[in-house]
């Protein structure tokens, strides 16, 4: 079963009343304040954000590096993220 962003929208407006284009709305603006946090990851401070209790974003910062092998390659910095699932998380979906 795959749920899309859309059906938790309309999910979401339905059990709490909502207008759906108010909810699209929170979540285009919570989309848009993620990306801005985590593109402003530098390379002494990773950013972190809680999206949910047990839910996250690690953020971190890859320096330009120069390999030298055949040819000379110069990989450029970026900015790596990787999502974490807590313990907690999973010990509340797989109880005992």
């Amino acid at each position: 079963m795959t749920i899309t962003q859309e059906n938790l929208i309309q999910e979401i407006a339905q059990t709490e009343g909502m207008e759906v284009t108010t909810v699209r709305t929170l979540f285009q603006s919570l989309e848009r304040h993620v990306f801005d946090h985590l593109s402003s990851t530098t390379e002494s401070e990773p950013t972190v954000i809680k999206l949910l209790d047990g839910l996250r974003l690690e953020c971190n910062y890859v320096p330009e590096k120069e390999m030298h092998t055949f040819d000379d390659v110069v990989r450029k910095a970026k900015i790596w993220v990787k999502p974490k699932i807590t313990r907690y998380y999973n010990r509340k979906l797989n109880p005992g």
